[in-house]
Order: structure tokens, then sequence, then C-alpha cells
């Protein structure tokens, strides 16, 4: 862990300190810091625009157009009320060890003042601020206000002075804190929100700025409420602080939180450092030490430019389970580094599937933020170095986050960035990650009862990091994944899910074993993966249903239903009912409540039946029937093979018999013609119409009636409800055997024969063109009559061969 003795101050933003000189701000300077805070007023939602629009009214009613511009006028209001200058030295104070608590007070009187301290380190007991007070030093290191040793252990180095009915109009300026644990043998925080560095509790307009809040009991620097003990359902904000603004601030060496916020609204913290915590507000190992703390309650607030160094979590944004969750919250240009949890959002107590879910962990944005190298801390033993963790939080925001690690440190095979415990609604754009070698998986999605939901990652990029770059979890079923590389050195998978739902659109991984592996399906590149209804390439196309398409498309063409799809089609073709699909027609359309209907390259033709496939010209002139497996034609079926009609016979002996020889029958079955047989065909490789084939099925499967005909029965379609007519199934079908049935086609014993037309047979010498022929052992010999003609000799005969080839004409 690093350690910085005294964290060096961070100054992003020069142009603001101008506005805390003791003289007026130019009208120049006064319109760079209304640019640059107008960028960080984002609300979303009705009501929040409500509360930020009363906010910007002044008690006297003037509307300012931003909060900012309203703190600015109050600033202006303190000095305009500062009645007398004063110097701490003139009351007797001397920084020489004494106690000089009695001094500061005589100086501080009951406000409208601007107390001066001088150099020096200056011991008290604890300061108390009345309103309209302005509170200066010469700067950190310079002016320092430290605990007295005889000072209580839940006293504050500096607070306001009445927390029952608030204060107002505060600035403290330009020196450190010291709250001194090692007085009286040492030290802490009796309990409660005691012992802080410096804390504003029930303050209306506080400034804090150029702070080093050092070694505090509790807080480096808390603004807050006299009280944490509010009910969920009360006004929790009413005793907070309001309208505060702490910048260039530095806190180190907390017993707990750096800097942090409670039932408080309208705060920005700028420019500020907070590291290394002490912890010692915690059992050992078990420090929930932060950086920066937005906790219970709080509201409105903006933290912009800060860093973070050396704690448990760099920025928290959460609250305990029985108080209200801080939202509203919005995180730019953050560094953390070498904090074990980067970015935590969470609500404790509402994580869990058995936990009720949080009304209030709504609405934290992250904008331009960074993460360096989170490791482990041995404050808190149990947590585990995450860049970014969302828990429990619903509208979460992030844009151009950097993840950074150290590809030599392990960090236990754990996840870099974690969206789990219930969180919903979260947009990641602009994300890169890199050096997390030893990790486990760059995003982790978590699934389960506990599972986050409804996540946007787009525009991303994962280079040379984690072995998994996105893993999604079981039961998340919303998760759309956008423009992204991933690039990896000898990395897994690229993106793991266990089922196919997330959408995923132009994303590339290489360097992984698989670039994919979804619902156990590995694949080399990323595949594109859509849902919901996809409208591509039309101009005034519409699809209903989430699992519907219109592509490519004019004139109002609708896809109505589900797993429907319009392509390449116009004039209003229009689908309806479950798996119905239009393709290159015109006009067209298929409607009814039924299923598996399919148009192809028609123009104005309407479709209804299920089950089939369909085509024509104003009307059906062809139709594909998939559930009885007939086909209906207007027109001829043409084929270019030389013969006609044939049909599947089976051979006698069981054997394959040759092309081109004549057969005869057997019973049913085959044989080589003999002279004296009735010829019945040829075996043919050429038949350009065949039957009896039973290419699909057992030819048994289903039963037939006396004259072999199907026998039919009626079912109900599961996905419709409606009865259908299908054939009805042999009781004697065995599926196991089905597995490994063999098509007629594919077996030895089974043969095209050719009955009529034109058909290739073997001769002997005797046949010349012209001849009718007869069967010998079935070759053809020449007859001086029959039915059987030769066409042409395509091959002599070979007496080697001990046949030629003649084609014939068989009638």
């Amino acid at each position: 862990m690093v350690q910085f003795r005294k964290p060096f101050d961070v100054s992003l933003h020069a142009g603001w300190r101008s506005h805390f000189r003791e003289d007026s701000i130019t009208l120049t300077e006064m319109e760079q810091l209304k640019a640059r805070m107008q960028n960080l007023i984002q609300h979303a939602g009705a009501s929040q625009s409500v509360e930020v629009t009363d906010a910007r009214v002044t008690a006297e009613g003037e509307i300012t157009s931003l909060l900012k511009e309203r703190l600015d006028k109050e600033y202006h209001k303190l000095l305009g009320k500062i009645t007398r200058e004063v110097n701490v030295e003139d009351f007797g104070a001397v920084p020489d060890g004494r106690d000089n608590t009695e001094a500061f007070q005589k100086a501080i009187g009951t406000g409208c003042v601007k107390v001066n301290v001088p150099a020096g380190v200056y011991l008290v007991q604890g300061i108390k601020l009345p309103s309209w007070t302005y509170f200066v030093g010469q700067g950190k290191g310079v002016t320092v206000i430290k605990l007295h040793e005889n000072a209580p252990a839940y006293e504050w180095v500096i607070t306001n002075d009445d927390y029952e009915n608030g204060n107002r109009n505060i600035f403290v300026q330009g020196m450190t804190l010291d709250w001194n644990p090692d007085r009286q043998g040492g030290v802490r925080n009796p309990g409660g929100q005691y012992s802080s560095c410096l804390t504003f509790a029930k303050v209306e307009f506080g400034w804090i700025k150029d702070i080093e809040a050092v070694n505090a009991g509790l807080h480096g620097i808390d603004i807050t409420s006299p009280t944490y003990d509010h009910l969920p359902d009360t006004d929790w904000t009413k005793d907070g602080s309001k309208y505060i603004w702490v910048d260039h601030c530095v806190a180190y060496g907390a017993g707990d939180d750096g800097i942090t916020t409670h039932y408080s609204e309208y705060v920005f913290i700028s420019n500020c450092h907070s590291a290394n915590p002490r912890g010692t507000e915690h059992g050992e190992g078990m420090s929930n030490s932060n950086g920066i703390e937005i906790d219970d309650g709080s509201k409105h607030v903006w933290l912009l430019n800060n860093i973070t160094s050396g704690n448990i979590r760099g920025v928290e944004v959460k609250a305990h389970e029985m108080w209200p969750a801080s939202q509203n919250v919005h995180i730019i240009g953050h560094i953390s580094y070498r904090d074990v949890r980067a970015f935590d959002l969470r609500h404790i107590g509402h994580h869990q599937a058995s936990d009720p879910e949080s009304t209030t962990a709504y609405d934290v944005t992250l904008t331009d933020c960074t993460a360096v190298e989170p490791v482990f801390n041995p404050l808190y033993d149990g947590v585990t170095p995450r860049a970014l963790v969302v828990s429990a939080y619903k509208n979460v925001y992030v844009n151009g986050f950097t993840a950074i690690g150290d590809p030599e440190y392990d960090y236990g095979g754990n996840p870099v960035v974690a969206l789990q415990y219930r969180s919903q609604n979260i947009t990641i754009n602009g994300i890169k990650i890199r050096g997390f070698k030893k990790a486990g998986v760059d995003i982790n999605l978590s699934g389960g009862a506990n599972k986050t939901d409804y996540v946007k990652i787009s525009n991303f990029d994962i280079y040379h990091s984690a072995p998994k770059g996105i893993s999604i979890g079981g039961g998340l079923y919303n998760v759309n994944m956008m423009n992204g590389t991933m690039i990896a050195d000898s990395g897994t998978v690229g993106i793991q899910s266990p089922n196919s739902q997330a959408v995923i659109i132009g994303v590339q991984a290489v360097g992984y074993d698989a670039a994919a592996s979804i619902k156990g399906q590995t694949y080399e590149q990323v595949p594109l993966s859509l849902k919901g209804g996809a409208q591509i390439a039309t101009t005034s196309g519409f699809a209903f249903e989430e699992s519907s398409a219109v592509i490519a498309g004019t004139g109002d063409i609708t896809a109505k239903g589900e797993r429907n799809a319009v392509i390449g089609s116009s004039g209003g073709s229009s689908t309806e009912g479950s798996r119905a699909f239009i393709a290159a027609s015109n006009n067209s359309h298929i409607k009814g409540n039924s299923v598996s209907r399919t148009i192809l390259s028609s123009e104005s033709i309407t479709l209804e039946e299920p089950y089939t496939v369909a085509g024509g010209y104003q009307t059906i002139n062809w139709l594909l029937d998939s559930l009885h497996g007939n086909g209906i034609f207007a027109g001829s079926v043409r084929s270019s093979l030389p013969g006609g009609y044939g049909e599947y016979f089976e051979s006698e002996n069981g054997q394959q018999i040759d092309t081109g020889i004549i057969v005869a029958l057997r019973g049913e079955k085959i044989a080589p013609a003999q002279e004296s047989d009735d010829m019945l065909g040829v075996v043919s490789e050429t038949a350009a119409f065949v039957s009896g084939e039973s290419s699909f099925t057992w030819q048994s499967r289903f039963l037939t009636n006396e004259f072999g005909g199907l026998v039919y029965e009626e079912k109900m379609d599961e996905e419709t409800g409606e009865l259908i007519r299908v054939p009805k199934q042999n009781p004697n079908f065995q599926e196991v055997l089905e597995e490994s049935y063999l098509s007629r086609a594919a077996r030895d014993e089974w043969h095209v024969v050719g009955l009529l037309g034109r058909h290739y047979v073997r001769i002997d010498g005797t046949v010349r063109q012209g001849d009718y022929v007869k069967a010998l052992n079935g070759i053809g010999t020449r007859a001086s009559e029959g039915s059987w003609k030769v066409m042409k000799i395509t091959a002599p005969y070979n007496p080697e061969n001990e046949y030629g080839i003649a084609l014939v004409m068989i009638k």
C-alpha cells in the first residue's frame, strides 16, 4: 500500500481559487465559474427538477439561474454581514503550546466577523463557529489548529455552535486541523458523529476551502445533520446541511472516512484528496474507512476532480440498512489510486433476494473516472479489489471509465467490475480496462436470485486483461452489449453467457480460446445477437413483437405475431399468427392465428393454412404441405433427367442389382428377368419421378387402411390450441430405432426401377437401333416385336464387359 505522510495538494482548477480571495471576484471569473458549474447541475426526473428550481430561490425571493450562483450570492452576503475583522493574536492566542480556546472564542464572538489566524500551531479544546463567520488561516501546514491534551475524546477541532437551531453562512479556509489522537495516552471517537476534524451539522450555506484534516477520530470533514438516527419514511434531510462547497481540501489518517456526507443535500466536493485512513473507528481487520463517502440520506451531491488513495473504498455511495440511500450523486473526473474498491455503490441490507428491495437507492452518475491499481488492504481483510461495484442501486450511468491494473499483481481471481445484488438499469459507456491479468473476469454481471438486471454496455475496450472478458450470470436476460473490442493475451473466453438472450452488436474478441461461449456453444467470432422487434432498412414497416422483424421493405409492411418476419417485400404485405414468413413478395398476406406459414416470391396472394409454403400471382399457384407431405401445383413439374417414371423395389435375394439390368417381379420383389418373364422395368439412375422411397422415416410409421391410404386423427396443436388433422402413428413405431433408420436410397437391396419413359438398358451384341428388346438373364437381346424399342445405341457391345448400352423407350 502506498503511504503518504502528507498527501499532495490537488489544484486542478486554479481558476476557482480566485473566487475565495478577500477581494471581490471579477466578472470574467464569475462567468467562468458559471460555465464550469453549469456542467455539474444534472438532474433526471420531474421531482428533482422542482427541488433544484426551489434551491435557486434566495431568502429574498430572488431567482438565480444556477444553484451555484445562489451559493455565490450567499458568499457575498456573508462578506456584507461582516462588521469587524480581527486577529486571534489580539485576543491572546499564542502558538506556544498553551490552550488558546478562550482567545479564539473571544475573537469569534457571536459572529459577523472575519477571524484571521496567523502562522503557527495553536492548541485548542475545540472551536465553535456561529453564523456569519469567516475563519481563515495562512494555508495548509502554515496555520495549524490542534486539539489540546485536555480536549475530550468526543470533541471536534472545528464545528458550528448551534446544532439545535442550525447555522448559516460559515466560511473556513487555509489551515491544517489536527485532531491529535495521541493526547491523553491515545483517544478514539466515543460513538456517534463526534470526533471529526471539521463538522458542519445543520449548516445552510458553508464553504470549506484549503483545509487539511489530519488524524481525525472519526471523519476528516463531515457534512451532516446533528444526529444520524432518522427513520426511512421521515424527511431525513430536514436537519441536514445544505448548500456546502468543500474545495481544495486534504484528509488523511482518519479513524473512519476522510470526507463524508450524511443527511445533507446540495453539496459540492471539488479538487480534494483523501488518503490513507488509520481505521481506528472499527475493529482490527474490519475497517470500512473510505476516501470520500456519500452516506445515509444524502441527496444532490457533486464530486468534481478529486483524488483518493490507500483507502478501503475510494468513493462509496451508500447507506446502512435502516436508513435511506444517497440519491442523485454525480462523480466527475475522480481518480482512485490503489484504493481496495475504487468506486462502490451499495445499500447495505437490501442486496439479497430475501432482503426488502431498496426504495431509495437511485440515480448515480460517474463521468470520466479512473481506477488505478486497486489492491488488498489489511485494514479490511474481507474486501477484495475492484475498480467498480454496483449493488442495489438503480439508474446508474457510467460514461468514460478507465480501469488500469498491475499485470503482476495477484487479484485472487476476483472480477474487475461487478454489477450485482439486485442493481438495475445500469448503463456503462466508454469503459476501458487493461492490465488485470490475474483477475478472474473484467466485467461480471451476477445472475441468480440476487442478479443485476437491465444492463447496457457500449463502446468498451478490454486490452490484455483478465482471462474472461464479460461474464453473464444465469437467469439474466436483459443485457445489451454494443461496439466493443476485447484483445486478450492467452485469454479463455471473451463473452460467456448460459443463455442466448443478450443483445450483442459489433463486438470483436481476439486472443481468447473462444471469442464467445453462449448457451454452451463456442464461437471463433463473437456472433451478432439481436432481440426485440427489428425494423431494418425499411421506410415504413413495423414489427409488433419482440421476436418479429421487418427487413428491407417499403409500403407499410407489418409483422404481427411472435417469430414473424417480412423481408424484401412491399405493398403492405403482412403476417399474423406465429412463425409466419413473407419474402420477396408484394401485397401478400398471412392471416389468422395458425402457425408455420411461408409466402415466397408472390404477388397479391393470401395464405391461411398451417404448415404450408406457397407462392403465386394473384392466386396461389403452388403449395407445399409440411403437415402431410403433399405438393400442389397449378402448372407442370419438369425435370432435365431423360427418364420418365420409376418406383422403388426390393431385390429378391437382398443383394444389389446393377444399373441397366432388366428385372421381373418375384412376388413383390424383383430379380433379373429371364426370357419367359414379363419384363417389369430396368434398374435406372435417370428416372425423373420416383415413388416409394420412404426417405424420411420408416415406411410403416403411420397406419394405413385396407386400400393403402393413410389413417388420420385429430390432435391439439400445442402452440395454437387448435385441432389439426394428422396421420395416426403406428403403435409399433419405436423412436430409438428411428434414430438409426436408413432411407431406401441408402440401402443396397432397394432399387429404382424405371417403368415408363426413356431409360438406359444393358444389351448384347444382337441389338441394333430401332430393334425391340426382350430379356435374357437381365440383359436386353433382339426381339421381333414388343413394347421396348431401342432409340439409339449409346455404347456398342463390348465382349470384355459382356454388354453394351442402349437408350430404350419403355411403354
